[in-house]
């Protein structure tokens, strides 16, 4: 268990209501931007709402993030704070190892360090951009045209996938290429010269 110094509280207090106040922010916008919405896009959808649900739509986006920036930033304070040194000394072995692989292996160690991003985030891209393409269509119902927008997605998807695989394909070749280096807390013991 560590003691902390009232420095150390008071930083770390300050630190936290920071991010909440982020939050809080970025939390009352997104309230009140489905507020406005519901009011002037879906007045009817809107005015069946009880006023704890009207309530809702302004409070939990708020709360949610509230507690969520709040929470993340108690961790990265402790990060920063306490294994700052250490995550500096993993990222320079790491960015010592990068250096020697080729540019298009370097580009494969990226994608792999993002892949499940990438992936939904293309997914998505392509779902948007299919129902955008397929909404023109005047013969179509709704239905039809978000059944049609989901095929080709489905049809994307498998195109992600097979992509995803070459990822892990190459993400094998690099990683037996990289010299293994220890865990880190073997590396404290052989640095100690314990081990």
């Amino acid at each position: 268990m560590k003691l902390i110094t009232e420095n150390e509280k008071n930083d770390h207090k300050s630190h936290i209501m920071k991010e909440g106040s982020k939050g809080f922010l970025i939390g009352s916008v997104i309230g009140l931007g489905l507020i406005r919405y519901f009011k002037f896009k879906q007045p009817l959808k809107y005015n069946s709402f009880n006023w704890t649900v009207k309530a809702c739509l302004y409070t939990m986006p708020t709360l949610g993030f509230t507690a969520f920036l709040t929470d993340n930033g108690g961790t990265q304070f402790f990060k920063s704070r306490y294994r700052s040194t250490h995550l500096q000394q993993e990222k320079q072995v790491k960015s010592q190892q990068l250096d020697n692989l080729s540019m298009s292996e370097k580009i494969i160690y990226r994608l792999n360090e993002h892949k499940y991003k990438l992936v939904v985030g293309a997914w998505a891209g392509f779902l948007f951009g299919a129902w955008k393409i397929i909404n023109k269509d005047l013969l179509l119902t709704k239905t039809q045209k978000l059944i049609h927008a989901r095929v080709y997605a489905q049809a994307f998807t498998i195109g992600v996938l097979l992509s995803t695989l070459y990822l892990n394909m190459k993400e094998v070749e690099l990683n037996n290429k990289l010299p293994q280096l220890p865990q880190s807390w073997e590396r404290v013991l052989q640095d100690k010269g314990e081990l």
